[in-house]
């Protein structure tokens, strides 16, 4: 009897160390999917956003783009100047003096010798006829200065989409590698939760146990690295946007393009903004040349001229009636010939045609830079086409590596430390495809827009 009660009172301590490491088991297990909820709940009422409308944004509300806007008014401005060289000018004068000494009397044409008031008043007309094409050359200046403003406008938000660009795909693959640590975080409490099994039955040793959980507070802290990541890359976003962008803001996924057009040599395009505004202020400057040559040469103008006047030294006609004694008006055609302005253009001249050749070394500058940034994206592009292909075979592979693993630990044929050297070789495998992908994504953007001129975004 005694020994039966010992055996009754051995299994029920047995099954109560049973029933408290089941508790313990279960509870770990809901600390850690508690853990991830945390990291995932803020998924749910996030704000979502797309490549497309980040871009949108920050050309909506970035400094540097509302400067070019301004300076695209000011150039309009200019155009309107220059076409109000053509039209003629009207003005309308009154004038007041007193007269002392001897004069001629405007009335008598006798010598006078006494203090006197006159007043004079009139109206004239002047029309440009022959500038030796001077204001031409001036219009034409300003519609040129007003194209190059347009392609630094433009110029202005392909920059800000690149910028923009770039902080996005590094926003995506951190949030990738966030699902990535999370779902990696998952399959270590699952692991654990067997081997707590295993262990129970006396199939594993508390050194393998400490091993899975060393790699489960590793797992932890890889997502914690890419949350922070991710937010840093939100702040980046909301810097370049000139909006505030909330933290759990997620980005809308982009892929690479699988039948993506783009040849082996492909062609700088000529329409890019920095050629465009190059080559538009090298026109400018040479009609600014021109303009300024024309000041050496003959103008012709029209001249109409129509007035009265009074003077006090004739106190028989009052002040209306010599207004219209004296009413009279003139019309005359005059040229003017500049026999030394070419002396002091020349100066102007020089310095124009220095400011020429600068922006002429400045256009085959850009020409030579932009040549050299196509080929390296040419170049990076294909390199990260094969790398990315390459690293989502390896990815496969380890994944398949990683499951035989699993069922070989799980039926006892292999150790906890070939399971997380396993699993090491899948995260960094992991780690490798998402930056080749998001990295392959960038450059097919960038060399999209070099040899088209245009930032393919997606929806």
């Amino acid at each position: 009897m005694h020994h039966l009660a010992t055996e009754l009172s051995n299994l029920k301590t047995a099954g109560y160390h049973n029933m408290e490491m089941s508790k313990i088991i279960t509870l770990l297990v809901k600390v850690i999917l508690f853990i991830i909820l945390i990291f995932t709940k803020k998924d749910v009422f996030a704000q979502q956003i797309s490549l497309k409308d980040c871009v949108r944004k920050a050309i909506e509300n970035h400094p540097d783009v509302k400067a070019s806007y301004l300076n695209t008014g000011i150039a309009k401005a200019g155009i309107d100047q220059a076409k109000s060289n053509f039209m003629p000018e009207l003005s309308a004068s009154i004038f007041q003096s007193g007269n002392f000494g001897r004069s001629i009397d405007r009335f008598t044409n006798a010598y006078i010798d006494q203090f006197y008031n006159s007043t004079w008043a009139g109206v004239r007309l002047n029309v440009p006829i022959f500038t030796s094409f001077r204001n031409t050359h001036l219009l034409s200046s300003a519609k040129t200065t007003f194209s190059a403003s347009e392609s630094a406008q433009e110029n202005a938000r392909n920059m800000i989409s690149q910028s923009v660009l770039a902080a996005y795909i590094n926003g995506l693959a951190q949030q990738e590698n966030i699902k990535n640590a999370e779902k990696q975080l998952s399959n270590d409490s699952i692991q654990y939760q067997r081997l707590m099994t295993r262990k129970d039955a006396g199939l594993i040793t508390k050194t393998e146990e400490i091993q899975l959980l060393n790699q489960m507070k590793a797992d932890e802290l890889i997502l914690l690295d890419a949350q922070l990541n991710y937010e840093i890359a939100i702040a980046e976003l909301s810097r370049l946007l000139n909006t505030e962008l909330p933290l759990t803001t997620i980005l809308y996924p982009l892929e690479p393009e699988v039948n993506v057009q783009i040849p082996n040599n492909p062609l700088l395009s000529e329409q890019l903004p920095q050629f465009a505004d190059a080559k538009w202020r090298l026109q400018s400057t040479r009609d600014n040349i021109k303009a300024t040559k024309a000041l050496s040469y003959p103008n012709i103008s029209l001249i109409a001229d129509y007035g009265t006047f009074y003077a006090s030294s004739n106190p028989e006609r009052s002040f209306v009636q010599q207004l219209n004694d004296t009413r009279n008006g003139a019309v005359s055609v005059g040229i003017n010939i500049p026999i030394l302005r070419g002396m002091k253009n020349r100066p102007l001249v020089q310095e124009l045609k220095v400011r020429e050749m600068m922006i002429q070394n400045d256009l085959e500058r850009t020409r030579l830079q932009l040549n050299q940034e196509l080929k390296l994206a040419n170049t990076r592009y294909l390199n990260l086409k094969q790398r990315y292909k390459t690293a989502n075979s390896l990815y496969m592979l380890s994944e398949e590596n990683m499951n035989l693993i699993q069922d070989q630990v799980n039926a006892g044929t292999a150790t906890m430390v070939d399971f997380l050297l396993a699993q090491t070789n899948m995260e960094r495998a992991l780690t490798s495809r998402t930056n080749a992908k998001y990295q392959l994504i960038h450059q097919e953007k960038l060399l999209q827009f070099y040899t088209t001129g245009k930032f393919e975004l997606g929806e």
